[in-house]
């Protein structure tokens, strides 16, 4: 996956609904604008295999990919219903 350097990522008035936002392709986030809000979803961690005998923290693959997305319906119902 090749890093993507966005130069100013705050693309929305903080004071208005969002309606644009960065593209994800299939191998991670795009520096493309899209022309309407994102659906909110979040991303599914994947854990590492553990190792017997070594004890710490799980580390997660932070590759932000779109196989890893899972819409968030509750919240996508919410601003269906209290839309202007």
């Amino acid at each position: 996956m090749s890093q993507v350097i966005i130069e100013n990522p705050v693309i929305n008035s903080p004071f208005a609904e969002p309606h644009r936002h960065f593209r994800f392709s299939d191998e991670g986030i795009t520096n493309e604008i899209e022309p309407f809000r994102r659906p909110s979803s979040y991303f599914v961690p994947i854990p590492g295999p553990k190792k017997k005998g070594k004890r710490g923290q799980m580390v997660f693959e932070t590759e932000w990919t779109r196989d890893r997305i899972e819409p968030n319906r509750t919240i996508n119902r919410i601003r269906e219903r209290v839309a202007v």
